[in-house]
């Protein structure tokens, strides 16, 4: 009897010591839903590239081994919830009509491997999409289809699959840039009760919509600087204010929110960029101290002092990022080269940047998510 009761107990401390181990996601585990507060062992990144989806894990020094390879039309943009991974294909044309697609993956959460789960059409005339962003509750994606000047809205199934459009949202508008003949949304993101702040590079117009089942509507609209084609934008940690940053005029741009309703109080504050070639990327430092720009030629550091950004010192030159990543736990910033992926390590007191390093080498790499 003893030994059945010392099996027990190794048993038990096994399963204890195993249960540390996992993430503060949520796992499958033996067909149940396991929640912990500490952190995954192993780290995954998905990068989009012109040639599809590339898995990596991330080993203890921030390098990245290849662990696989799926085919994906254009994925422009892509976001992880509940171990799934979203993918928008920034293409014009699929079936024989003018329209992307949107993909949904899992996630193995020990090998951080996907298996394709579904790939769904977009509305008609929504051609060329930018961004992705997941509702808080999971429950729905929205999509800005920069070629198109639309929002889509897709559901997601229990099995995290994506079901087909459910809410559609035309915009109009343009800008005196000859690139805002028409509308252009070209990224959002939720805040934590569930709207959305997306930016248009076509009309000069910052919007907050709402989503109810599934289906999208304008509750707010701001006009920014005319051709000023608003294109990157973070929200504040605090969701007091956001940032966006404007890539035909090389500037960045604050905004006080108020979360209680969804509205766009007031504008505080613009600063020009140091250069700026038409592209514009921003990353906010999960602290909410220090925001990270890049607008196509170079990567600048900014403090967040109260209601004012200020240019900090700390730079990194010579590189032309298309896309700013930070991770999670706000040790390093992902930078999106033509040709690699740069980390720069993050100092855990001044949240400025050091000197970056090649981890990956990929070919136009174009989206990153971590998990």
């Amino acid at each position: 009897m003893k030994r059945v009761t010392d099996c027990h107990r190794r048993r038990f401390l096994q399963t204890f010591a195993g249960a540390t181990l996992l993430p503060s996601l949520r796992v499958p585990l033996c067909g149940q839903t396991f929640l912990s507060a500490l952190h995954w062992p192993t780290r995954f990144a998905y990068l989009g590239a012109h040639d599809g989806i590339h898995v990596y894990s991330i080993a203890g020094d921030e390098t990245f081994i290849k662990l696989q390879m799926m085919t994906s039309a254009y994925p422009v943009a892509m976001a992880i919830s509940n171990w799934n991974l979203y993918v928008v294909n920034g293409i014009s044309e699929f079936a024989g009509l003018p329209r992307g697609t949107a993909e949904s993956y899992g996630i193995d959460a020990w090998s951080g491997k996907l298996t394709f789960r579904n790939r769904v059409p977009l509305s008609l005339s929504a051609i060329s999409p930018r961004g992705l962003a997941v509702s808080p509750d999971g429950s729905a994606i929205v999509v800005a289809v920069h070629g198109g000047g639309a929002y889509n809205v897709l559901p997601i199934r229990e099995d995290g699959s994506l079901g087909r459009v459910t809410g559609i949202l035309k915009e109009t508008g343009s800008g005196p840039h000859r690139l805002q003949v028409s509308a252009h949304p070209s990224a959002l993101v939720f805040d934590s009760v569930g709207r959305v702040l997306g930016v248009d590079q076509g009309s000069d117009r910052l919007n907050v919509f709402t989503l109810r089942n599934h289906e999208i509507a304008a509750i707010c609209r701001h006009k920014v600087i005319s051709g000023s084609g608003p294109m990157s934008i973070v929200l504040h940690p605090k969701e007091k204010r956001f940032f966006v940053a404007q890539a035909l005029n090389a500037s960045i741009s604050s905004f006080k929110y108020d979360p209680s309703v969804g509205s766009i109080v007031d504008h505080e504050q613009t600063v020009a960029a140091p250069v700026g070639d038409g592209i514009a990327s921003l990353a906010i430092h999960p602290s909410g101290k220090a925001l990270y720009s890049s607008h196509g030629r170079g990567i600048y550091a900014w403090r967040i002092a109260g209601n004012v950004l200020v240019h900090s010192s700390s730079h990194v030159e010579n590189v032309q990022p298309g896309a700013l990543y930070v991770t999670k736990n706000a040790k390093s910033l992902f930078a999106l080269t033509d040709d690699s992926v740069l980390r720069m390590r993050i100092d855990a007191f001044t949240e400025m940047p050091s000197a970056p390093v090649k981890v990956a080498s990929l070919c136009k790499p174009l989206s990153v998510a971590i998990v």
